[in-house]
């Protein structure tokens, strides 16, 4: 996660979010979708910033699901890869997961 710089985070949660439409304006299983889309973007998200913004001890602890929850997260992006917007040089996928315990 360290090569992730924060405006790559920026950038990419901010592209993600742009994406989903807001589910006031959806009839029935758009608006649902549009909301399942937005919360599972959204816990991605805070799940980074939780990460990034955690001491140093207890970083370690938080680090592979802050991975996880990135590369989801790059995965949502590429629903949109060819928008003009697409923000190619932050959905960028990181696999520093640990090889003893990789889950």
């Amino acid at each position: 996660m360290e090569r992730i710089s924060d405006d790559q985070v920026a950038r990419l949660a901010g592209f993600v979010l742009a994406r989903i439409p807001e589910t006031a304006s959806l009839p029935g299983e758009a608006r649902r979708t549009a909301a399942g889309l937005r919360l599972a973007a959204n816990k991605q998200i805070a799940a980074v910033i939780f990460h990034r913004n955690s001491p140093a001890e207890r970083s370690g602890g938080t680090e592979l699901h802050a991975t996880a929850s990135w590369n989801l997260l790059v995965d949502l992006a590429k629903i949109w890869h060819d928008h003009p917007e697409f923000p190619a040089d932050a959905a960028v996928e990181t696999f520093d997961f640990d090889s003893e315990s990789p889950l």
